[in-house]
């Protein structure tokens, strides 16, 4: 055996003063999580997309652009009707499954050691992130471009602000995952 696979051997064994030693807790992958998490982050990917489109339509029809004709505000209306349609569903199942989910992380352990929901939580971090740093990237393009307008910035700040929501909300379940090798 390798000093590796020897080290990773010695560390599959929980440290407590009991003895014999104690396997770690593994990993689960199960299809029930899998719909479950998948369900939620759909969930969330709906809610924030759709309430960045509701935000942008209600700046659009508030603050519009001088070099849109006025069939933007008819557009505008149109994108909050569907936005508003989303949200009614997308935002109470992710609540409702949130909620689901830390009630059977409380009553059993072992949902919290879910593979499917460390690597989605992983995945939500790193598209949040990417989101926020495309975001500061194209407003910085923007302002050396001399195009900062007031819509421009609060669609900016919209984007960003759900963005750093999402990453420090999931950020806060990592440490369910602390132990994990």
């Amino acid at each position: 055996m390798t000093p590796g696979e020897i080290d990773g051997a010695l560390a599959s064994f929980s440290e407590s003063d009991f003895n014999p030693p104690v396997p770690r807790p593994r990993l689960r992958l199960t299809a029930r999580d899998a719909f479950v998490y998948l369900s939620l982050f759909t969930a969330l990917a709906l809610s924030a997309g759709y309430l960045i489109t509701l935000i942008f339509a209600i700046l659009d029809f508030h603050l519009p652009d001088p070099a849109e004709g006025a069939g933007e505000a008819r557009y505008a209306l149109d994108q909050i009707r569907w936005a508003i349609a989303t949200l009614l569903v997308s935002v109470p199942a992710f609540v409702w499954m949130t909620h689901y989910t830390d009630r059977k992380i409380a009553q059993e352990a072992g949902h919290q050691r879910s593979l499917v929901r460390k690597w989605l939580t992983y995945l939500a971090l790193f598209v949040s992130a990417l989101v926020f740093f495309g975001d500061a990237i194209y407003v910085i393009y923007c302002f050396l471009k001399g195009e900062m307008t007031l819509r421009f910035i609060l669609k900016a700040m919209t984007i960003a602000f759900i963005a750093m929501t999402i990453f420090i909300f999931y950020l806060r379940g990592l440490e369910d995952f602390r132990d994990d090798r």
